[in-house]
């Protein structure tokens, strides 16, 4: 079962993500191989996706295109809009069907689809993966960036600095080990290592900027 050169049977999908503005739909997939991937719907004029549940598997994520043999009638059952079948049948758009094993299913309709695949980094690494989590999970003032290779996230120097660490920890590392040392900086910084059962996954390096969460908020982005 395959969708894009990825293999999305079993997939569970663990997130959902829009932004109507880019015309931008996007699944976070965690695969049956553990390995996490963002399918990214380019070009959305609709769809519908439902229930969002406890527990969500796909059995496959099919693609219905001008041409193809049963795209008119799946456009039918889905009771999708004469305007928009009209234009997937023209080649303008592709419906993409979301066949699931258990939970969540539907449809989108949209000019293109990708697949974003975490890259590693030369110590093993999910750097794009652990990047786009710290994204969703980084409060008002903190900043995450890539600096000679590795990850860098900043924040206020407060009290409460080293728990929102182990805060973000929490949501970025994988569960076989966590660790979390004070390093011999001129600032308070911490790094993160997380392992997996294979070995190093990635590392994180925090560090206190020394100013407080208003002038972080109103300066600049490192």
């Amino acid at each position: 079962m395959g969708f894009l050169g990825v293999s999305v049977h079993d997939a569970e999908v663990t997130g959902v993500r829009m932004n109507r503005e880019k015309e931008l739909l996007q699944l976070e997939l965690v695969l049956h191989t553990l390995e996490t991937v963002w399918v990214e719907f380019h070009g959305t004029e609709e769809w519908w996706l439902s229930p969002l549940v406890t527990q969500n598997v796909l059995f496959d994520i099919r693609e219905w295109r001008a041409g193809m043999n049963g795209t008119a009638k799946y456009c039918a059952d889905m009771e999708l809009d004469p305007s928009w079948t009209k234009r997937v049948l023209a080649g303008e758009l592709t419906l993409y069907e979301l066949d699931p094993s258990v939970g969540l299913r539907g449809f989108v309709v949209a000019r293109t689809a990708t697949v974003k695949r975490t890259v590693r980094d030369s110590d093993g690494g999910s750097v794009q993966g652990v990047c786009a989590e710290l994204e969703h999970v980084l409060r008002e003032g903190w900043s995450r960036r890539i600096e000679n290779g590795s990850i860098l996230v900043v924040g206020p120097d407060s009290p409460d600095f080293i728990s929102e660490v182990w805060r973000i920890a929490r949501f970025i590392a994988y569960d076989a080990y966590v660790g979390i040392e004070r390093l011999d900086a001129p600032d308070r910084a911490y790094r993160l290592t997380s392992r997996s059962g294979t070995g190093l996954e990635f590392q994180v390096t925090f560090r206190a900027d020394g100013r407080t969460l208003d002038e972080s908020s109103s300066g600049s982005t490192p």
